[in-house]
């Protein structure tokens, strides 16, 4: 958009006839008509009450560009790759900063263009500060951006930044723009605490990460087999319990959840007998439901102690579920079965 695009654009939202933003500037309306048509230019000392008046920056109403297109976006860093073959960086970047002046508000291409010169900059040591200040305050201004992609996409860059300059204040500064529920979040300060030497923290911290990928992980493969069992995709079913219980084992859960998922595919395979020696094993487990506890992988987590009830009242409840769940019936009639009710009913 153009200048006179700009003005009839705003002038228009702010419900202002021609005749009435000339008024409130002090010049006429046929000088205001001829700015819209293209015919003519503001004077200078005009732009900034032209500015006020429509409520917007002098960016805005000097070079505004709201949005380019992909292919646009895609078109000009051709551009850009293109000269980093031909010309010096410092060409390449004077050609930046006059495309950033032409778009202001084209916050992707902004983002891909300062992330561009970085690794471009990298390998040049002449006017690596020049350079390094340019691509800082593009991060800077993206990480304030509406759009939560650019903002986050920012952030990332930023802190990445901050890192390569061992500024691990200024690194640690760009995490509030992180939920905190964003497992990344733990994993940037770890690294943070890790390179200033706060050990104990960064084990903490990873730790944490760790388990709640495990969790996380845990979680969405119980529910693929769910539905594998559910459409009697057995053969997907086996693949995704083998794979649920080799993580319990890799992220050291302990036994209970190794073979938590077994018992529920021999139910449903109708394979009884397998089935009547996962029930055992779940009840001669269950303490090792919080076995994680005791593995070196969380060490520095703080973990409340395991209540003596909790395994007791586990125990309690699968023993009268497999009694009395009708799921459990073919079971409850192998010969098997009140061997079983002896030992543990």
């Amino acid at each position: 958009m153009q200048i006179n695009e700009v003005i009839r654009k705003y002038r228009k939202e702010k419900k202002l006839t021609q005749e009435e933003m000339a008024t409130r500037l002090g010049v006429t309306a046929p000088a205001v008509n001829k700015w819209e048509s293209g015919a003519s230019m503001p004077d200078i000392t005009l732009l900034a009450p032209i500015a006020r008046l429509l409520g917007i920056s002098l960016d805005e109403l000097l070079s505004y560009n709201a949005d380019l297109s992909d292919i646009e976006v895609s078109n000009i860093l051709n551009e850009i790759y293109a000269m980093f073959n031909t010309e010096s960086i410092d060409t390449v970047y004077q050609r930046m900063v006059d495309i950033v002046r032409e778009y202001p508000n084209a916050e992707k291409l902004i983002l891909s263009l300062a992330s561009l010169l970085l690794c471009k900059s990298v390998v040049a040591v002449e006017n690596r500060s020049k350079y390094d200040e340019w691509i800082e305050n593009c991060y800077e201004k993206l990480v304030t951006s509406e759009n939560e992609t650019i903002r986050l996409g920012a952030a990332d860059a930023l802190y990445a930044f901050y890192i390569s300059k061992e500024k691990y204040e200024e690194a640690e500064d760009c995490l509030r723009f992180y939920s905190e529920k964003d497992p990344e979040k733990k994993r940037k300060l770890a690294l943070i605490y890790s390179r200033t030497g706060r050990y104990d923290e960064a084990y903490k911290l990873m730790e944490e990460a760790l388990f709640t990928d495990y969790q996380i992980m845990s979680v969405l493969l119980h529910e693929i087999f769910s539905v594998s069992i559910d459409t009697k995709n057995f053969n997907k079913a086996q693949k995704i319990m083998e794979k649920e219980s080799a993580l319990a084992e890799l992220f050291e859960m302990g036994e209970y959840h190794k073979n938590a998922g077994r018992l529920e595919l021999a139910i449903a395979l109708k394979e009884n007998d397998k089935a009547l020696e996962y029930m055992e094993s779940l009840i001669a487990d269950t303490d090792t439901m919080t076995g994680y506890m005791k593995s070196d992988l969380y060490e520095h987590m703080e973990f409340k102690e395991s209540d003596p009830i909790l395994f007791e009242t586990t125990r309690t409840t699968m023993l009268k579920q497999f009694a009395e769940h009708e799921r459990y019936k073919d079971v409850r009639k192998l010969a098997g079965w009140k061997e079983f009710k002896k030992k543990y009913y």
